[in-house]
């Protein structure tokens, strides 16, 4: 397949992991082994399989790692196309994006640190017919205060008081997809996180979207020692019923 005509993802690997130390002295994050394959693998077999043929990794720290890993792969039909842009210095979460430019109208963007079990490809083809500048996807999550929560007015009065509350609220998952009109509002080379982009766009009047899964899925964030260990643990255990692992 052309790469010209290929669906399109960025997988942001260029972060240090400072959380993971001392694993990540000498292993950059996203090389750490689930099971027995590195998180990047695992994320790019998954964007192959919902058909993200072109996949441009963003490089930053023990970049040369990942890219010599996945050009070592490079012939196993169950991984895309790769390039690389490697971060001269660090660019958030949406700068590479401005620098990699993709010529694609719509594309992916996903942590390289994050392992779900997500459809990306609702995900992708929710976007394009929604025709949003900006899709983020989320995941409902519960959190109970563990005390008591008071509201009081001007002077003091208290209003309610409601014990270990629980609030709702929609976390955002490190799955986003762009369309190229965004790319207009960062500035080249601009260190810019997503956040900030999305207020960007939000104050140009630019739609903004979010995503929700119509089905329950798996989902953890790569970030911590505890995470790692879960990570291990329970991803393991539902990657059985992943497809795009059977066989390796």
């Amino acid at each position: 397949m052309s790469l010209e005509n290929s669906r399109r993802a960025i997988v942001l690997a260029g972060g240090k992991g400072t959380r993971l130390l001392p694993y990540t002295i000498v292993i950059p994050k996203p090389m750490l082994p689930i099971g027995e394959i590195p998180i990047i693998e695992i994320i790019s077999r998954q964007l192959k399989f919902y058909n993200f043929d072109h996949v441009t990794i963003s490089l930053g720290y023990h970049g040369e790692m990942i890219r010599l890993f996945l050009i070592e792969k490079k012939a196993d039909p169950g991984l895309p196309e790769f390039d690389f842009f490697i971060e001269s210095s660090p660019l958030g979460t949406s700068g590479p994006v401005k620098s990699i430019s993709p010529k694609s109208e719509d594309f992916l963007v996903i942590n390289g640190d994050i392992l779900s079990t997500i459809d990306l490809n609702q995900l992708f083809l929710s976007h394009c017919e929604s025709k949003a500048a900006l899709t983020i996807a989320v995941r409902k999550t519960s959190y109970q205060l563990p005390l008591g929560s008071i509201e009081v007015d001007k002077e003091n009065n208290v209003l309610n008081f409601k014990e270990k509350p629980t609030f709702e609220l929609l976390d955002n998952i490190g799955a986003y997809v762009y369309n190229s009109r965004v790319l207009s509002y960062i500035s080249p080379s601009e260190q810019i996180d997503v956040n900030v982009l999305t207020q960007r766009l939000i104050e140009n009047k630019e739609s903004v979207r979010v995503f929700r899964s119509d089905g329950p899925y798996f989902w953890i964030d790569i970030g911590t020692h505890a995470d790692y260990e879960r990570a291990n643990k329970e991803f393991v255990e539902v990657s059985n019923s992943m497809p795009f692992l059977k066989g390796i």
